[in-house]
């Protein structure tokens, strides 16, 4: 009886301790419910937070398009966080939830710091702390099961998050080889191959325009043959070469011919000279009939070995000649040869001031020379006027140091280029964004032109004063990519700046990693793949522009590709292409890395 009682006893016991003990485990069930739904509300809210933040800063990138970017901010930081369920159900951001200001960097931490409140704002603050459509939004709460308990039904929750448009280290990396200035030459005035054997069409080349620009301020806009505003250039005739003083026929694209172009005189070695323009601007200038039919004969062009160019040259009114004949000019030795060994008879006349390091002779060597002429088009060989003067300074003299002004000439597509860095340079200071931006150059040799700076004018300053082969002629792309790294990696750069290089060029690379020409070949691509990787292992993007119609598109959207950035291309007139290239710098001076920052 006695071990029956103390059994009962202690099965109530028992009992009571498991209701005790389950209660009080449903209870601690219920908290981390609790916890647990708390926890996974605010990481949901924070979710959503940040993705409105970041939405809401991509939105300031077009700031400097749209002048006031707020309400599109709040729009799409509204979108961005209702795609982000909190609870079930979508939060909703009111327009008081969205702060606007400026990422202040801290030098002792290297982070950014959001600071509310600036009238040319680069960060955006959002609060998200309602759900609903944002006409009935109603607090966050989160239901509770086993707080009631104690007099807590729930709670409300908020997050919070911060983004801000990263400033950037930018290298401006421009082609300077002798390609930037082949859409103003004669070359692409008829259809014609590439570089690369592939048929590219004809275009309206502005060679006029180079002319013009010779011996003052470039026309104000591009000479377009048979416009209706082609009047702007009857006072805007470029300078008079020697005797050369016609331009001739407009350059019309397809239809133009050099053969009857009345500011072309035919001159060749061996045949008589007969233009009658040519022969009477002789009689002009004095010289007398008999002197006359000697410049114009080619009798003596076998047995004197400068016969034919020094007549040439006096034809053309590069040279004087003073024969020493009967009734012609006295100084020279009477005979029928127009000689440079007889002291005081022939004459080089004197050269322009622009002139640094060619010669009238290499001007008449280029006209009749079969790797030059003849490579654009035989008809214009042994042609001699402006056009072929101004081309050859184009083609044969185009370095700073052949020819130095040239960079004040509008050179296609090297003028739209540098008008299109001035534009993105411009939106950058709109922006005043905190970017840096150097500029480096390459043809077969690459230079760094201006370190990292916050004074960004000085990069389209300093292009504006540079010319299509500026250094040298070939093209080391290869060793472009590489001096953008260079200088993206110095100690000018900002640990907390994002890396971006903008690579200009018609993307025909010929030279190899030891900046020797090699031509097309296998090797010179792969180092310019090579130098692109070096950069994406960097962390640096390229965004690449290719332009005119000859580019190799493919290996320059390539480059951008490997990197993470973006390809643009322009191709038409150079009147057409300056607008796009506009539109493409301009695009890439407001497209900014967007982070969080808190």
């Amino acid at each position: 009886m006695y071990r029956a009682r103390c059994s009962h006893r202690r099965s109530g016991t028992v009992v009571v301790q498991v209701v005790v003990c389950s209660a009080v485990i449903l209870g601690m069930g219920a908290l981390v419910l609790d916890i647990g739904s708390l926890r996974t509300a605010q990481t949901e809210l924070q979710v959503a937070a940040d993705a409105a933040a970041l939405a809401a800063a991509m939105e300031l990138v077009g700031n400097y398009q749209r002048g006031d970017p707020q309400a599109a901010a709040v729009a799409a930081a509204n979108l961005y966080a209702s795609q982000n369920a909190v609870g079930g159900q979508p939060p909703a951001v009111l327009s008081q939830d969205v702060e606007f200001g400026r990422a202040i960097l801290d030098p002792a931490t290297g982070k950014f710091q959001f600071e509310p409140g600036s009238s040319n704002y680069d960060a955006v603050r959002v609060t998200v702390r309602r759900v609903g459509g944002e006409d009935g939004a109603a607090p966050v709460h989160v239901p509770f099961l086993f707080a009631p308990i104690f007099g807590q039904s729930g709670t409300e929750l908020e997050a919070r998050a911060a983004a801000v448009l990263i400033p950037r280290d930018i290298a401006v990396v421009i082609d300077l080889s002798g390609s930037m200035d082949d859409d103003s030459e004669l070359r692409h005035y008829k259809d014609y191959y590439g570089d690369q054997g592939d048929p590219r069409p004809a275009m309206q080349i502005n060679l006029r325009d180079i002319w013009c620009a010779l011996d003052g301020p470039a026309p104000s806009r591009p000479y377009v043959p048979g416009a209706e505003d082609e009047t702007e250039y009857a006072d805007d005739l470029g300078p008079t070469i020697g005797a050369m003083d016609t331009w001739g026929s407009p350059v019309v694209p397809q239809t133009y011919d050099p053969a009857s172009d009345p500011g072309l005189w035919y001159s060749r070695s061996g045949y008589n000279f007969t233009n009658a323009a040519g022969l009477a601007s002789l009689a002009a200038r004095g010289y007398s009939a008999d002197e006359i039919s000697c410049l114009a004969s080619a009798a003596q062009d076998g047995s004197y070995t400068n016969q034919w160019r020094n007549r040439t040259a006096v034809i053309l009114g590069l040279a004087t000649w003073k024969s020493g004949r009967v009734g012609g000019t006295p100084g020279g030795d009477g005979d029928s040869r127009v000689e440079d060994n007889v002291t005081g008879e022939f004459t080089w006349r004197a050269y322009p001031e622009y002139r640094v390091s060619w010669t009238w002779s290499g001007y008449i060597s280029y006209v009749t020379g079969s790797n030059a002429m003849t490579g654009i088009n035989s008809a214009l060989r042994y042609r001699f006027g402006l056009k072929t003067f101004t081309n050859y300074l184009l083609e044969s003299a185009s370095q700073y140091n052949q020819t130095n002004i040239l960079w004040q000439t509008p050179e296609q597509p090297l003028r739209a280029v540098k008008d299109a860095v001035q534009a993105m340079t411009d939106v950058i200071v709109g922006l005043d964004s905190l970017d840096h931006m150097s500029l480096e150059v390459f043809a077969q040799t690459t230079r760094h032109e201006v370190d990292l700076t916050d004074q960004l004018q000085a990069v389209p300053e300093r292009l504006y004063h540079m010319q299509s082969a500026h250094y040298n002629s070939y093209t080391n792309i290869g060793g472009g990519i590489l001096a953008g790294i260079t200088e993206l990696q110095s100690a000018r750069a900002r640990s907390s700046s994002a890396k971006v290089i903008v690579l200009m060029s018609d993307g025909k690379p010929n030279v190899n990693e030891n900046g020797v020409y090699e031509g097309f070949t296998e090797n010179v691509f792969s180092y310019v793949r090579e130098m692109a990787q070096l950069a994406a292992d960097q962390g640096i993007r390229i965004y690449t522009i290719s332009v005119s119609g000859d580019a190799d598109i493919d290996l320059m959207a390539e480059i951008a590709m490997m990197t993470g950035g973006q390809h643009f291309h322009a191709e038409g007139t150079p009147e057409e292409y300056a607008d796009q290239l506009d539109m493409i710098f301009r695009s890439l001076g407001g497209k900014r890395t967007v982070a969080l920052i808190e």
